[in-house]
Formats: structure tokens, C-alpha cells, sequence
């Protein structure tokens, strides 16, 4: 990892927990570390990755598990399949401070198209933003 790659991670981070802090109430297990993604190699477009479960993304898990026939007993927040899904974006030339959104998701990386309709409708309805 490059040193500015590392200085933009330590900010990164920062950036998440201010964001969290002022914006997310509630215990927070973290599900994923901060994941540093890219569109594509010559795109030059970033955004930091990150999951997290709750006491609110277990009850959702719950009703996903119950709606799609299968077994919650065994649900827990370390293992729950839905989860918030945070997504931040440093500063570009446009935008000059880093923004992020929120929302609920499953913790595998899926594309729209890999995820379910449920799923699907549930992040569109859950997504905010964070500033």
C-alpha cells in the first residue's frame, strides 16, 4: 500500500466513525473491514466499503429469513444477513469534502442484479445519506 493510499485509508476511517458517530445510534458489530473499491482501473472513481449489524439489521434479518421461508432461530448479530451497508466517497473536484450513504443490505458484494427483489427494495427504501 502506497503511502498516499495509507493516508487516504487513515482519513477514511476517520470520516467513517464521525459520520457513524453523528448519524447511526445503537451498538454497531462490524460485519466487513473499510474496503477501499474502485470502478475500474483507469477510471480514477474510489469509494470506501463497510458493513456493520444492529440490533435494527437483526430484526430485519429476521422478517428477510421469515419472508423467504427459511429458519431464524439461530440468528444472531454476528451472523445476521442483512446488514448496513456504508458507503463513503473522498473529496473530488466537484464535491470538496468526503460524502457518504447508508443502507440496509446483505453483507455479500452483489450487484443490483445478483441481489433479491426484497433485498433490492429494501435498500432503496433504507438508503440516506450521511454529511
Amino acid at each position: 500500500m502506497s503511502v498516499k493510499s495509507s493516508m487516504e485509508m487513515t482519513k477514511a476511517r476517520a470520516t467513517l466513525e464521525v459520520m457513524l458517530k453523528e448519524n447511526h445510534d445503537g451498538n454497531q458489530i462490524p460485519r466487513s473491514k473499510l474496503m477501499e473499491e474502485e470502478s475500474g482501473p483507469f477510471s480514477g472513481i474510489v469509494w470506501y466499503d463497510y458493513t456493520f449489524s444492529s440490533p435494527h439489521t437483526l430484526a430485519e434479518s429476521k422478517r428477510y429469513l421469515k419472508a423467504t421461508g427459511q429458519s431464524h432461530q439461530q440468528v444472531t448479530l454476528e451472523n445476521c444477513p442483512i446488514v448496513y451497508r456504508v458507503i463513503l466517497r473522498p473529496p473530488t473536484k466537484t464535491s470538496k469534502r468526503w460524502t457518504g450513504q447508508i443502507y440496509l443490505d446483505t453483507n455479500q458484494q452483489l450487484s443490483g442484479s445478483g441481489r433479491s427483489s426484497y433485498v433490492q427494495a429494501l435498500s432503496a427504501k433504507s438508503l440516506r445519506d450521511l454529511n
